[in-house]
């Protein structure tokens, strides 16, 4: 449930061009750091070739330019092995009388901070003291004011104090990028365990408000079925039943949905097209349940038959078709009762449209329509504020590509449109 992770409130975050530098590089900052991957060796070689050679104001022996090239191609091997790269580095100094490849390797060493990098700078900053390696070629030519005895504060300390600078810095992004990352976990458990809760309030509800109630109505209904003399009235309450069944097999299954978790598997449910939905009623199901319940529907075109098989529909728009035909009888019988309604399709070389068209009663016309003895009143008002069947049926349309529109005629019909890909 919620996790035990202790956050700050507010995280420090560092320059966004230092952390994009550092923690997450473009594909542009990488090719660069691959060209300067493959180019500092060469240059660090290069340079010191040249710098030697004006600071003796000679041309460099072969010797030399050899050992400037070994210095160079152990720089390749820095990151699988440091080691090479930062003994051959005090041998360059010792032999040539430069101190490139020294600077490099402190820098290098103290950003990488690997076992022993004290020890490694110690040695480093100890060699021209000791005597182990001569004046660096600054030194010798004169281009520094400061005295032969700063050698190893020039080539050693400053190097390293930059390099452990940049090292520091990929550190600190790398701890403040791991510190959201667990603030977002924390935070993604704190949103889980909301939602858990609410999906467990809503399950509870559900089951002991609305499954109970539904449950009551089926026992009424089945009850009036076996206790009444007349043959429609028990013929309309066994279909009450039935529905009420029906719903209540439903209604399980979504309380088991909403109580379940991730790791618990969903049951399938009979009439369940995948985890997590209900099968709507088919196309032919939708005008067969409007026919028996006394609706009269008149159907014209490829309307009249398997409209999804005869446009060559997908699954998904077959679908969305079977629930807005539901949806729009539905809303017919409910609003309209006693309408016809008119069902049409047209098949577009791209799309299929159908179009659904019944009667909007007035108030004094709805007023008198009788359903079972109850008289219906403000019906007509009802098609103007009804729930929200349209909205949910126009999402679903949307979401295959299709496009449901409604609107009254100006006749004073109410007229929907189902626009689907083919």
């Amino acid at each position: 449930m919620i996790s035990n992770m202790s956050t700050d409130a507010t995280i420090d975050r560092p320059l966004r061009p230092l952390e994009r530098l550092v923690e997450t590089p473009s594909d542009r900052l990488r090719r660069i750091a691959r060209i300067g991957a493959v180019v500092l060796p060469v240059a660090v070689t290069g340079y010191s070739v040249w710098y030697d050679a004006l600071a003796a104001r000679a041309a460099p022996d072969l010797l030399q330019v050899l050992v400037f090239v070994i210095g160079g191609l152990s720089l390749y091997a820095v990151h699988r092995w440091p080691l090479l790269p930062t003994v051959v580095a005090p041998i360059v100094w010792a032999m040539t009388g430069s101190c490139s490849f020294v600077v490099v390797m402190s820098a290098v060493v103290a950003a990488r901070r690997g076992r022993g990098w004290w020890v490694v700078l110690g040695v480093f900053t100890v060699l021209h003291p000791l005597g182990l390696v001569p004046d660096p070629c600054m030194f010798r030519a004169g281009h520094v004011a400061v005295p032969a005895e700063s050698a190893p504060l020039v080539a050693v300390v400053l190097p390293a104090l930059v390099g452990g600078a940049v090292g520091e810095a990929r550190r600190v992004v790398r701890a403040r990028e791991e510190r959201l990352r667990l603030q977002a976990a924390a935070a993604a458990a704190r949103a889980a365990d909301v939602v858990a809760q609410e999906r467990l309030r809503l399950s509870r509800d559900l089951h002991d408000v609305v499954g109970q109630g539904v449950s009551r109505m089926t026992l009424h209904a089945t009850a009036l079925a076996a206790q009444s003399d007349d043959e429609a009235t028990r013929r309309l309450a066994t279909r009450i039943a039935d529905s009420g069944a029906g719903l209540l097999e439903d209604l399980h299954f979504v309380v088991g949905l909403l109580r379940r978790t991730e790791a618990q598997p969903v049951t399938r449910h009979p009439v369940a097209t995948d985890a997590g939905s209900l099968a709507t009623p088919s196309w032919q199901e939708s005008f067969d349940a409007a026919l028996e319940d006394g609706q009269d529907v008149v159907r014209r075109g490829p309307a009249a038959g398997p409209l999804a098989r005869t446009a060559g529909l997908d699954t998904r728009c077959a679908a969305v078709l079977d629930a807005v035909a539901a949806e729009a009888l539905h809303n017919a019988r409910k609003h309209a009762p006693g309408s016809v309604v008119e069902v049409t399709a047209a098949l577009l070389p791209d799309r299929l449209v159908v179009t659904f068209r019944n009667a909007v009663p007035s108030r004094s016309v709805a007023a008198g329509v009788a359903a079972g003895g109850a008289v219906v009143d403000g019906l007509a008002d009802a098609c103007r504020t009804g729930g929200h069947g349209l909205a949910v049926a126009a999402e679903r349309a949307a979401e295959v590509g299709g496009r449901l529109r409604h609107a009254r005629t100006p006749d004073g019909r109410f007229r929907l449109d189902l626009e689907l890909p083919r």
